[in-house]
């Protein structure tokens, strides 16, 4: 089976690629990349013109809520909905039911990922760092890793044990096993349901200062910096975070971080009338908050984009603000998202866009992903953006069980619009009108 794209904008951050040319894909593996000779023989030809050609999109920070709660999602439709969205690896979250922390439950994850009904995209499990997710003793790490981990996490319930975090670190610094942290002070943040000012305060809800995110940072980035572990912090919302970031950077502590997209593209005042579909943790915080994120996306102290997919059924979601469940659904929107809010307006380049959605990604969690290298990946992971396509995101539409999303209506500029890995797992519906041609 031979299959090429042509004509199409190759964007790599991986070889620092910016070319128009062709990509050849042979037994579901890339072996040409930009001037293509050998074009005989060709079973499925897609015109690319006027679109990006960029390796498969990798998502760190997803939740599929299996086992233990398909009623939200599942393994089969979450990657269904990560294909529609571009993705070709997702890393998923431990805090399942019960969490994943143990070697059968790893195995579970990679065969249901695996099975003819799921969407075709590598799973990549994210184990939990403590048993049972209780912030006390070490979960089985050294095992969890031969099953096929790659990061561990304790996620929506962070270490708040100082020492725990630092037995953590220096065993994980021993199994070369990234740790990805949800910094939260769990004794400022209190039950809180939003933002803590002066709109927490109107609304009559009780707050969450950013003291709270804030001072996890510290205390993680500073163990990280003595224990020599490697730390991802997942989802920055403050101004403070990113300051702290860089200063850890700078002091030459192994930490990374990621940027969710309702942290740049949305403040506080969306809640309005406490619409539970804008309640996140960390939650969504201030214009100012925003500006001096995308500085910190801009000048590479933000590393990535994640999704932060984090699915809830409707009636879980249909209650008071207070007692409504934190997360949003975003696989399916994140591009757009992104496209519309960072790259048109000039805050990344397109090359930088894609190191953030994919290579970047990879690189912080050492995944066989984020190129179009041939050879580098196991199958041809490789995704087409139309980036000036505008359309309207309807989450009535999508793969994703769950609709709480905060973008339902929005209308974006670029979307993915076709997925590789291995064969062609998913094609836009819009990609078969005359804009497209598919000989």
């Amino acid at each position: 089976m031979r299959t090429l794209l042509k004509n199409g904008r190759i964007l790599d951050p991986s070889q620092n690629l910016d070319v128009i040319g062709h990509v050849l894909i042979e037994d579901d593996q890339i072996v040409a990349v930009g001037q293509v000779a050998d074009l005989d023989d060709l079973d499925e030809t897609y015109d690319c013109t006027g679109l990006w050609i960029t390796p498969g999109l990798v998502d760190p920070h997803v939740h599929l809520r299996e086992p233990g709660a398909t009623h939200k999602e599942t393994i089969i439709t979450g990657t269904q909905a990560a294909a529609a969205g571009g993705y070709t690896t997702i890393c998923c979250m431990p805090n399942t039911n019960p969490p994943l922390d143990s070697p059968a439950l790893v195995d579970f994850i990679l065969d249901r990922a695996a099975s003819p009904e799921a969407g075709g995209v590598f799973v990549a499990p994210v184990g939990a760092l403590t048993r049972g997710m209780r912030g006390e003793e070490l979960a089985d790490l050294a095992a969890m890793k031969r099953a096929g981990i790659v990061a561990a996490s304790d996620e929506e319930f962070p270490v708040q044990n100082s020492r725990v975090m630092m037995r953590a670190m220096e065993f994980c610094l021993q199994l070369d096993l990234p740790i990805m942290v949800h910094c939260e002070d769990t004794a400022l943040s209190d039950n809180g349901s939003m933002n803590e000012g002066a709109v927490s305060a109107m609304l009559g809800l009780k707050g969450i200062p950013r003291s709270a995110e804030e001072i996890a940072i510290v205390r993680n980035g500073l163990l990280a910096l003595h224990t020599g572990c490697q730390i991802h912090i997942m989802r920055v919302s403050t101004w403070g975070a990113v300051e702290m970031v860089r200063q850890l950077k700078f002091l030459g502590a192994p930490v990374t971080c990621e940027i969710c997209p309702m942290h740049f593209s949305l403040t506080e005042d969306a809640i309005g009338e406490f619409d539970t579909s804008f309640k996140t943790t960390p939650p969504l915080r201030t214009q100012l908050d925003i500006d001096l994120l995308l500085q910190g996306i801009n000048d590479g102290t933000i590393d990535c984009i994640a999704s932060d997919h984090s699915p809830h059924a409707s009636h879980e979601v249909d209650v008071p603000f207070e007692e409504a469940p934190f997360g949003t659904a975003q696989l399916e929107s994140t591009v757009g998202v992104t496209l519309t809010y960072l790259t048109h307006r000039g805050i990344l380049t397109p090359l930088q866009t894609i190191d953030k959605l994919s290579t970047r990604p990879a690189q912080i969690l050492r995944l066989d992903a984020g190129t179009l290298r041939p050879g580098d990946t196991p199958v041809a992971q490789i995704t087409v953006i139309d980036p000036e396509l505008e359309w309207t995101f309807d989450r009535k539409q999508t793969f994703s069980k769950s609709k709480n999303t905060p973008f339902h209506g929005h209308r974006f500029r670029g979307k993915s619009v076709l997925t590789f890995c291995g064969g062609e797992i998913y094609r836009d519906a819009r990609f078969d009108t005359a804009r497209y041609a598919i000989a």
